[in-house]
């Protein structure tokens, strides 16, 4: 029962062990948070739950006992994978791990992945750039940022980044981020972190699931559109509702389960206005400027999407289960450009098989092939017809093994193999080419914990690249604990081939400029160094990680011929040096506080002058209040992001005394807070209310860049999630 409330705690994990032979039984709680005790000596069981700490006591045969479990708001007890590829306590875990839960994001009442991070961790931005979105994370971008849906890739990308509309927060059980480079375990581009999203693996017979979010329109750009009218349909679709409903069904029955997941989503565009002009002060020659006020405004594209999931598995015994999934998603954009009579049009199919087997001894052995499709076209509207122009297709099939030589290692190793192809008109205008490249890869991980207090992670990675021949990427972590204080050291080298765009393509940027391949670039590598101390007590858990990513042959887009090609090349180095710190504190029982800072110092210049756009100052802020009673819980939550002053310099060609030269202005933008409220109440017949708002204060940027916030302001929102099972439950034991 939950320590607080008294509620029943349902669907927890509970481990009986033998004292005497140590026979281990597993089971898991009834809705009425009970389970039958079924060993026949003194045994050990241990009680798990996602949000409460671990619980282990003793219990002798036909024992009936009930254990009060607390609640684990600094979520030190939760296990965590990622950074190890093992089962780890995120206390435990040798990488500083960051950890969302699903009951934060359930709480925070999310509908997407991005504004989960965005909410949840300092040193990320998501940045407008043309019609898409791009990821800045400590200084790097999308192409050294790894992300994984339940551990496997997702194709498709943009300037490095993936799709982030697919990245829906339903049916989430947690999101892991490990910082820093983890090409070791993960390969090429987990350069500069990793972000793995968990489903959740659910445990009741039969379950179901609905949830509905709408927030307010950002903008009513047609608010009385006739339907005789020819524009009809591209009124409506930019002011569609701003609406999220998803449902998710499935059942455990005996050894074959399933878990179907379904989801909708729409959101409005609108389009925002500069209220400010941009002022250039060159620096050589000393001249000034002034632009008048920009009348275009910028565009935010309303956007439709559908996703279907499905997954199949089958115990066949303790020891030998299958997995197969299969997923079909698809997303209109729409832009506001009505002459074309068209829009962008995307769709991914992606599909799987995974076979775990547990081996009579300590071994096991899981057996992996993962295929993913995604495609652009051209949607003609008026034909009701899509044009292909763009498909990427990745196929990774893996082998990886996990044993234990001895009592104080766990040992880790796997067999993978990744093959991608891009066929895309991006490489000679008007045709379709298709490219290809390929790797084959074997990595190694050696834990050894030679005393209680002292872990250390040995890895290796080696690879063979179809064109660019064998690498080997090397890892050292180091934890040492002295209560209350965690020591991490960490080593990594990492690895990134040049992407099939960056060497190969040939492509016109609406007759603005050419974005053109380098054939002769080279791999980029990179060395992260980071050290981290850890201070934990029962109410207070505080860290802070310093780090140094030095890389080399860093791959970047540099303007040439008078900014009309943009040629990616190999720069010779870069570093980006930066420190982290994080802190959660419990007040009291109701109250959690968190923060984060990140400072982040790229040293990106050219020319003596700054070129990186990365604020070097981000922090996070939470104050979490729970008020939780038997048939009641209610969690409300208030956030706030800060975004630092950004200062940079950018390169124009001007006309200088009858002479066109180019020079350099410096840029600045002033820091920023959003915030963010939401109120989450929790019934126990299955009912999840929640209500809040969006950028509390109102804020919106005075200008819009790449570089700045394109909030349309303040918005409301609702959201309301049902359990069937349990609501059905409740209904017919009223009755």
């Amino acid at each position: 029962m939950d320590e607080e409330s008294g509620q029943a705690v349902p669907y927890a994990s509970v481990s009986f062990k033998g004292m005497t032979t140590g026979v281990q039984k597993y089971s898991i709680t009834s809705l009425s948070g009970e389970c039958p005790n079924i060993l026949r000596e003194r045994s050990l069981v241990t009680i798990s739950f996602v949000g409460y700490k671990a619980l282990v006591d003793t219990i002798d045969p036909g024992e009936s006992v009930s254990f009060f479990m607390e609640a684990d708001p600094l979520q030190l007890e939760q296990v965590v994978i990622t950074a190890t590829r093992t089962e780890k306590a995120l206390k435990d875990a040798p990488v500083i791990t960051q950890l969302i839960s699903s009951r934060q994001i359930e709480s925070g009442g999310y509908a997407d992945v991005q504004a989960v991070l965005e909410a949840e961790l300092p040193g990320i931005e998501f940045q407008r750039h043309g019609t898409s979105t791009d990821i800045n994370m400590q200084g790097l971008e999308g192409r050294n940022v790894l992300i994984l849906i339940d551990g496997e890739r997702m194709a498709g990308e943009t300037r490095g980044n993936v799709d982030y509309s697919r990245l829906n927060a339903a049916d989430i059980e947690r999101i892991e981020i490990v910082k820093g480079a983890a090409s070791a375990l993960y390969g090429s581009q987990a350069m500069g972190a990793v972000i793995n999203i968990i489903s959740k693996q659910r445990k009741e017979k039969a379950y179901g699931s609905v949830s509905v979010k709408y927030a307010g329109f950002n903008e009513k750009n047609y608010p009385a559109p006739d339907e005789n009218d020819e524009n009809y349909e591209f009124w409506k679709n930019l002011d569609r509702p701003n609406l999220n409903a998803d449902a998710v069904l499935g059942f455990n029955l005996g050894n074959l389960h399933s878990n179907t997941s379904l989801s909708l989503h729409s959101s409005d565009g609108y389009q925002l206005f500069d209220r400010d002009s941009l002022v250039k002060e060159f620096i050589d020659p000393d001249t000034t400027i002034y632009e008048s006020l920009r009348e275009d405004p910028t565009s935010i594209e309303g956007e439709s999407d559908f996703m279907v999931k499905q997954r199949f598995s089958y115990n066949f015994n303790e020891r030998l289960s299958v997995e197969a999934y299969g997923s079909y998603y698809q997303r209109h954009k729409y832009d506001f450009y009505r002459e074309d009579k068209k829009h962008e049009f995307f769709n991914d199919l992606s599909y799987g098989l995974k076979a775990s087997l547990q081996s009579m001894g300590s071994a096991s052995w899981i057996f992996s092939f993962h295929s993913d499709t995604y495609n652009k076209y051209d949607y003609l509207e008026k034909l009701h017809r899509k044009d292909i122009n763009y498909s990427n297709d990745f196929l990774n099939p893996k082998l990886i093994t996990q044993f234990n030589p001895g009592k104080i290692q766990q040992v880790v190793a796997g067999l993978e193999y990744l093959h991608e192809s891009l066929l895309t008109d991006m490489f000679v205008y008007g045709d379709l080419i298709d490219k290809q490249a390929s790797s084959t890869i074997l990595f190694l991980q050696d834990e050894i914990s030679p005393r209680e207090d002292l872990d250390i992670v040995l890895g290796l990675r080696g690879g063979y690249h179809s064109a660019f021949g064998g690498y080997f990427t090397p890892k050292l972590s180091l934890m040492y604990r002295m209560a209350p204080l965690s020591l991490r050291l960490n080593y990594a080298s990492g690895y990134r081939s040049p992407s099939l765009k960056e060497l190969y393509m040939r492509w016109d940027h609406l007759g603005m400029f050419m974005i053109m391949g380098n054939e002769d670039l080279q791999p980029e590598t990179n060395n992260y160094y980071s050290a981290s101390l850890e201070f934990t007590r029962p109410k207070l858990n505080a860290s802070l990680n310093a780090y140094i990513n030095n890389f080399k042959n860093k791959i970047e887009g540099q303007w040439e011929d008078n900014q009309t090609v943009y040629r990616y090349q190999n720069i010779a180095s870069s570093s980006l040096k930066g420190m982290d710190f994080l802190m959660k504190l419990r007040l009291f029982k109701p109250f959690v506080l968190k923060g984060a800072y990140s400072y982040v110092n790229d040293q990106n210049h050219q020319e003596g002058v700054r070129l990186s756009s990365v604020s070097p100052h981000t922090a996070n802020l939470q104050m979490e209040y729970r008020f939780t009673r038997p048939r009641y819980q209610l969690t409300a939550n208030i956030s706030g992001k800060y975004i630092g002053a950004k200062e940079y310099h950018v390169m124009e060609e001007i006309e200088y005394r009858g002479e066109l030269i180019e020079a350099w202005y410096p840029v600045h933008y002033e820091g920023y807070t959003t915030w963010r409220l939401s109120l989450a109440q929790r019934f126990p017949q299955g009912v999840n209310l929640v209500v809040g708002i969006e950028n509390l204060f109102d804020y919106t940027a005075g200008m819009i860049t790449f570089n700045t916030s394109t909030s349309p302001g303040r918005s409301y929102f609702v959201k309301l999630d049902l359990s069937i099972e349990k609501l059905y439950r409740s209904i017919h034991k009223s009755k």
